[in-house]
């Protein structure tokens, strides 16, 4: 009788500690497991995040490589044209991408121009509406980089040329329009050097949007060197924790959600 009790008992005993040793194993695999899948989708955010920006940055590196800085005009430039995101440059590099020239001096083929725009149309601050926050760059990544083609039909003096950007920048507010928009300018016609009479300098060609979700666009350029600053938001992350759509992405508690690009490129100028 005492041996067959003694049985039953660490019989129970072995039961006890299995079960218990199950429940933490069990703990800790829901644990891994939920680890795993918010660093999965962590991952899978940022993997996304940087093929967007890897797109952008190839476009924007292989138009701007071969240009002339002293025709680039930002959104810094035209100090009435601040509150937007954009930059305007020519190319001498034809459909083909066969690079035009005369002597030393480019031959103008094409006119660029990428611009940040807003998709949300209940976003009061891209949209310039009356509104306490005064930056649409600190609190919105619903904008989509958009770039256009003009194929450019003036002259190649450095004078009316010069003066044709400069025209098109005075009047980027023409250009920089959501994307399904009809109102863009099919052609480009202006006074050129006090001429009365409208000169055709650019037939449009293209509208692509090259990525989506960006937050803002920084553009710097000094001499031959143009530093471009994209920034975008994890949405799916940071809605976990806080309001998106009121959140001052800026604040450097909130910018663990926010990931950055920067380049230079050097232009090749005549």
């Amino acid at each position: 009788m005492k041996n067959r009790s003694n049985k039953k008992g660490i019989t129970l005993f072995e039961t006890l500690v299995s079960t218990i040793v199950f429940g933490i194993i069990m703990i800790l695999m829901f644990q891994m497991s939920s680890e795993f899948f918010k660093v999965f989708t962590t991952s899978t955010s940022k993997q996304s995040m940087n093929s967007k920006f890897i797109k952008a940055y190839t476009q924007m590196h292989k138009e701007l490589l071969i240009t002339d800085a002293k025709y680039i005009f930002t959104y810094k430039t035209k100090s009435k044209n601040m509150k937007s995101r954009w930059i305007l440059f020519p190319s001498p590099t034809d459909k083909d991408s066969i690079i035009k020239s005369e002597g030393s001096s480019f031959n103008w083929q094409r006119i660029y121009i990428y611009y940040l725009v807003c998709t949300n149309t209940s976003c009061s601050e891209c949209l310039g509406k009356p509104t306490t926050r005064e930056d649409p760059y600190k609190y919105c990544s619903d904008k989509e980089l958009i770039r256009l083609i003009y194929d450019y039909t003036g002259s190649n003096n450095k004078y009316p040329f010069a003066s044709s950007m400069s025209a098109i920048a005075d009047d980027i507010s023409n250009y920089t329009l959501p994307y399904n928009s009809i109102l863009f300018p099919n052609i480009i016609e202006y006074e050129i050097n006090g001429d009365k009479t409208k000169t055709t300098i650019g037939k449009f060609v293209e509208k692509r949007i090259i990525a989506t979700d960006i937050l803002d666009m920084g553009i710097k350029v000094k001499e031959n060197n143009v530093k471009v600053m994209l920034s975008a938001v994890r949405k799916d992350d940071i809605k976990k924790v806080v309001n998106y759509g009121t959140t001052d992405f800026t604040d450097e508690s909130n910018s663990k959600f926010v990931d950055k690009i920067e380049f230079t490129i050097i232009t090749r100028n005549t």
